[in-house]
């Protein structure tokens, strides 16, 4: 089977799971020659018709009310809570939500590391212009797309740059303003690290030092809550001028975007 024809089946099977391999091809063909029968279409015509399929069962999808208890009207409804609070409700939904929340809140971050002192020539050459960050969000990415995308390399390596960014924030010198310019840059490099943390977490990771069963639950019931928070603290410190509906702005941009 083509790629193309692959990938459309994969997109279509993604938004209708209920669907069997061989019957979306069969109601692919019979749209396209009246027989239910893939091997007598033409890949170009198999490949528009299960596009078409998928155009229509994402339409269905938004013109569903959503139901009061789903992870749509959660988001867009009014919450009079904390920013903690509000996050913490994600986990409702299982480790992914909080995971793309902690994406949203990191991929604003990078210009802030890469471009926060352009006048500390020193900073830039250092850690500006280290590679990964960028290719830690660059794999984050593809994650969120394909689980099977290695992100544990990227973790600890971020986690010696951030490191080494903190000793120097303020050891560098050059004024208070230089300094929380370096300052709000190494949040930013902590969000992006953090969504990385958050996308790792495993329920196995996270309890393997707790005996207690209860507590145990309790984390695994959490998900990484804690970690998506950091990541959201530290975007909070590293935006300037931002603020915790900026936090659900971004959040819920991603997650409605899914």
């Amino acid at each position: 089977m083509p790629e193309q024809v692959m990938q459309a089946l994969l997109d279509l099977l993604a938004e209708m799971p209920d669907y069997r391999v061989g019957q979306a091809l069969a109601i692919a063909a019979a749209r396209r020659t009246g027989y239910s029968d893939p091997f007598h279409v033409e890949d170009e015509a198999l490949f528009k018709a299960l596009q078409q399929m998928t155009t229509e069962a994402r339409d269905r999808k938004r013109a569903r009310p959503a139901s009061e208890d789903s992870l749509e009207a959660y988001l867009t409804a009014k919450h009079e809570g904390s920013m903690s609070e509000w996050l913490q409700g994600l986990s409702r939904w299982g480790h992914r939500p909080l995971a793309l929340a902690a994406f949203a809140v990191a991929e604003p971050c990078l210009g802030i590391w890469e471009h926060g002192v352009p006048e500390d020539g020193d900073w830039q050459f250092t850690f500006a212009r280290a590679s990964s960050p960028r290719d830690a969000l660059t794999a984050l990415r593809r994650w969120l797309g394909d689980s099977q995308t290695p992100l544990a390399p990227h973790v600890e390596a971020l986690r010696k740059l951030i490191r080494s960014a903190e000793l120097t924030e303020d050891e560098a010198g050059g004024g208070a303003d230089l300094i929380r310019k370096r300052q709000r840059c190494v949040a930013a490099g902590r969000a992006i690290v953090l969504a990385l943390e958050a996308s790792v977490w495993t329920p196995e990771q996270a309890t393997r030092d707790i005996p207690d069963e209860a507590e145990r639950q309790a984390v695994m019931a959490a998900g990484p809550f804690l970690e998506t928070l950091g990541a959201a603290r530290a975007f909070l410190s590293s935006v300037p001028g931002s603020t915790e509906e900026n936090v659900r702005e971004h959040v819920r941009r991603v997650l409605l975007a899914q």
